[in-house]
């Protein structure tokens, strides 16, 4: 009867172990941007959907540009804009993608000792 007891206490472990194995492999990293060039504006995505369509926009006050580009296998992607936007001004850039991920990436004016002088 003990041995019956404890094989069915190992099955139960076995089985809630896999179990928490299976539901931790299933959550995968949030959508990120990063920004790779600010003049002419690029941005690199990562952990999107394989092969998703993800459309972009970037807006630093009163002007707007949009992009497109495909995830790799790997939910990556580089996407260019045939945009420059001005050094001293906040720069937002917003990517959806076809399946429902998104990401923000909001990049400061530089500033400050050592930095680009804005305004004057």
């Amino acid at each position: 009867m003990r041995t019956h007891i404890l094989c069915g206490l190992l099955a139960l472990a076995l089985a809630a172990a896999a179990s928490a194995t299976a539901s931790s492999a299933t959550q995968t990293a949030q959508p990120t941007l990063t920004l790779v060039h600010r003049v002419p504006l690029v941005v690199q995505g990562t952990h999107f959907r394989p092969a998703e369509l993800v459309r972009l926009s970037a807006t630093t006050g009163a002007t707007h540009a949009t992009a497109a580009a495909r995830t790799t296998r790997r939910g990556a992607f580089v996407a260019r804009f045939h945009y420059a936007p001005l050094v001293c001004t906040k720069l937002v850039v917003l990517a959806t993608g076809q399946r429902g991920d998104h990401a923000r990436l909001v990049v400061k004016p530089p500033g400050g000792p050592g930095g680009v002088p804005c305004g004057s």
